[in-house]
């Protein structure tokens, strides 16, 4: 079995230490190509607040991917100009990202997609030598491996898996910091982009602002009779580099596992108590993390109650 991971969207500095370690989490024991679509700016990531990340004008993004995948099967890669694919946006796609009828905090959308999938071109006509394939963000930090997953199961599946479940659950989207399946689930990504204004005016609502990536790359799957699972298990999210293991609290409280509890998720255990020790995280703040978690599970539930209600009042 072949697996390509597709790293695409804008890169954001991390510790290089911390995403190789994260990046061999990733990739243990498979046999994998990666291949990376970035803007040639780095940029700050996005934060719970919703400011506009900033983008920095140096344009060495390349050279920096290039050093940290060098050790792990980088097939290819390519970088180009933000500013440059902001001017030539095609006006349908350019009056979609400058409207101000959206929120906010989805202004990085059509960027985002754009990189995918021309990462997902990338492929080219070596696409059928992979048997998975995986959208991965550069800002992602991989607690456990990949090959704790059923991977034959998922190849021959016809459903795509993200991760939405415990409190990072929302109904009827592709949560977009990592999902994949087989390559016939991904196949969408080949006319996404060109798709994206027909996309954005679909009148399915799952309650999210119809410029949300999340939704758009839901819409864009179930057009294309691809149905939507979530793993079991929280193999990633986003890095912020926030002080007092920021990132490890955080995760805990969106739930490392689904309530759903199967085989992988006991596979998964060791892995994430090994995460928290590299980590160095306060046993403390490790152990009120976790209760604090467990009582709120009723109110993160309770949530879903409210998604629903949204999208009903929107739709009677």
């Amino acid at each position: 079995m072949k697996i390509a991971f597709l790293f695409a969207g804008q890169y954001r500095p991390i510790s290089k230490d911390l995403i190789r370690h994260s990046i061999e989490n990733l990739t243990k024991g498979l046999n994998y190509n990666i291949f990376c679509y970035s803007w040639d700016e780095p940029g700050e990531s996005l934060d719970h607040r919703e400011n506009i990340p900033k983008i920095i004008s140096n344009n060495n993004s390349f050279a920096q991917i290039s050093s940290i995948f060098s050790e792990f099967n980088l097939k290819e890669i390519h970088t180009e100009s933000y500013h440059n694919f902001i001017i030539n946006l095609p006006k349908t796609h350019k009056k979609i990202f400058n409207s101000k009828i959206y929120h906010k905090g989805t202004i990085f959308s059509l960027p985002q997609i754009y990189t995918l999938s021309q990462c997902y071109k990338l492929l080219g006509n070596e696409v059928n030598d992979y048997d998975l394939i995986f959208r991965c963000r550069f800002d992602s930090i991989f607690l456990h491996p990949l090959k704790i997953y059923p991977l034959k199961k998922l190849e021959n599946s016809s459903f795509l898996y993200n991760i939405n479940f415990g409190r990072a659950y929302y109904p009827n989207r592709i949560y977009d910091i990592f999902f994949g399946g087989s390559k016939k689930s991904m196949s969408f990504l080949d006319q996404i982009w060109n798709e994206v204004p027909q996309l954005v005016e679909n009148n399915l609502n799952n309650g999210q602002d119809k410029r949300d990536a999340c939704r758009l790359f839901f819409v864009a799957a179930v057009t294309n009779n691809v149905k939507i699972k979530s793993l079991k298990t929280r193999i990633c999210d986003i890095y912020r580099p926030f002080k007092n293991n920021y990132y490890e609290q955080y995760i805990i409280s969106s739930h490392l596992l689904s309530l759903k509890f199967n085989l992988t998720s006991l596979k998964s255990i060791p892995y994430f108590i090994r995460w928290f020790f590299y980590r160095r995280i306060n046993l403390i703040n490790f152990t009120s993390t976790i209760l604090i978690t467990i009582l709120l599970i009723p109110i993160s539930y309770l949530k879903r109650v409210k998604y629903f209600l949204k999208i009903y009042k929107h739709n009677s």
